[in-house]
């Protein structure tokens, strides 16, 4: 099974599990807490991109701080499944899913899509930030059985 159909089954099983879990995981993201005008900037520079892939990672990321996670999800969908060759924003966006995943309390897709990254990424700077975010998301879990 490819890198694209296995993303595209945790996408669509992910959807199909939005909201069944009971967390509300507040994540931190580099987008977090924008002001409008960094934004509109943000918006700006997208209008100069003109490589495809990039252009969608970018719009993901002013979606994402606008507050919009579950767009971002979807462009990112989108990224993946047409520029699946795109070494350079392939494993960006699988990253940021699982972000995202985890943005909207969706503990296991993250962990799987996570987990996802650091097998196939492993030894890049990509799979070290995977790491980071599984170890976030045990804490989350521990904080959360422990209550």
């Amino acid at each position: 099974m490819n890198r694209m159909c296995l993303f595209l089954i945790l996408f669509a099983a992910a959807g199909l599990s939005f909201g069944s879990e009971q967390t509300a995981a507040a994540v931190t993201n580099e987008n977090a807490g924008l002001s409008e005008s960094q934004i509109q900037a943000m918006e700006h520079r997208l209008e100069t991109i003109t490589d495809p892939a990039a252009r969608l990672f970018f719009k993901a990321n002013i979606e994402r701080a606008k507050g919009e996670p579950e767009q971002a999800l979807q462009t990112l969908a989108k990224l993946i499944v047409h520029h699946a060759h795109n070494e350079k924003w392939i494993a960006r966006s699988e990253l940021m899913s699982a972000e995202l995943y985890l943005e909207l309390g969706m503990m296991d897709a993250a962990d799987v899509t996570a987990r996802q990254v650091q097998q196939l990424y492993a030894g890049t700077d990509v799979a070290k930030k995977a790491d980071a975010l599984r170890a976030e998301i045990e804490n989350l879990k521990e904080g959360m059985e422990s209550k």
